[in-house]
């Protein structure tokens, strides 16, 4: 996740409606250009860029790591990840998704108790532990099918989603998630977070829940909300890769036509959703939108 300020409602209403452009993931503010945007962009071959493509995700601004590709921002994925998705994104292209909430091809569904979530911190691990309670605590209030337990940190038991820190180079980036649910119906894991911002001394007033809440999200199988149209909350446009998906695909496509949209979410987007791609440092609890999508998924329990 990065942080960037999120647009007031009157301007994102026109950027909707005459704009489809993607960036990078979730990220602070910056005045400036993110740190090494685009010199590691082109650390990619053309032929990385259209396997990253043909898989559904944008190409612009990612970067090679290792084990695999950093896409969108804040979402890891292993070249084996990548062909698995591309397999089945075809058929999600013809079926024309609109915009707002989108899910991923799979989601949890083997984990018959609570997901088991461990922290591991070092010095924040207060700071961490603190917010990732308030994090499952929103899901958990929902009464939904899935539910969310806190492991102590000197537990034994084996988690389902590791939450540790790491100091990525780039103050804006604030979070990771290790991809998606994969054919196993198992959450994605390890999620990452920006250990420098968030050190011991991190004062959360539900930016730090917010972010841990936006990744988990992508563990158990949402896309960012505004994924058809990233300048939605961060501002930019670097659709430049549009024409390389219609060469693929030989249809008109934008990024919106990767994703499987969840019916009964609103048209035309939403301000304030915990899974937009971009944060303005504020805490953002579940909308309504956020609330509906979240029990398509995951039905609240009989």
């Amino acid at each position: 996740m990065k942080y960037k300020p999120l647009l007031n409602r009157k301007k994102i209403s026109l950027i909707v409606l005459i704009l489809l452009s993607i960036a990078v993931g979730c990220k602070k503010n910056n005045s400036n250009p993110p740190v090494k945007t685009t010199e590691t962009s082109t650390n990619l071959t053309q032929d990385e860029k259209i396997s990253i493509a043909k898989a559904g995700f944008s190409p612009t601004n990612a970067i090679r790591v290792k084990g695999g590709f950093i896409v969108e921002g804040d979402i890891l994925l292993k070249q084996a990840d990548l062909d698995f998705q591309s397999q089945h994104v075809e058929e999600i292209v013809f079926k024309k998704p609109t915009t707002e909430q989108y899910r991923t091809l799979f989601i949890v569904s083997t984990l018959t108790n609570a997901i088991k979530v461990k922290v591991s911190a070092g010095a924040a691990q207060t700071v961490f532990t603190t917010a990732a309670t308030k994090a499952i605590k929103r899901y958990n209030d929902l009464g939904l099918t899935i539910t969310f337990a806190l492991l102590d940190s000197s537990s034994t038991d084996k988690e389902d989603i590791l939450i540790t820190g790491q100091d990525f180079g780039d103050p804006n980036i604030l979070g990771q998630s290790s991809g998606f649910p994969g054919p196993d119906g198992k959450p994605a894991t390890p999620i990452t977070l920006n250990s420098v911002r968030y050190n011991k001394d991190f004062q959360d007033k539900g930016e730090l829940v917010t972010v841990i809440a936006h990744e988990i999200g992508h563990t158990i199988g949402f896309r960012h909300t505004d994924y058809a149209n990233r300048a939605y909350s961060c501002g930019y446009d670097l659709s430049s890769w549009i024409g390389i998906l219609q060469a693929i695909f030989k249809i008109p496509v934008n990024e919106g036509s990767f994703a499987i949209y969840i019916p009964g979410t609103p048209l035309g987007g939403e301000a304030g959703s915990w899974m937009l791609a971009c944060s303005d440092g504020t805490d953002r609890p579940f909308t309504p939108s956020d609330i509906v999508a979240l029990k398509a998924l995951y039905p609240v329990k009989q």
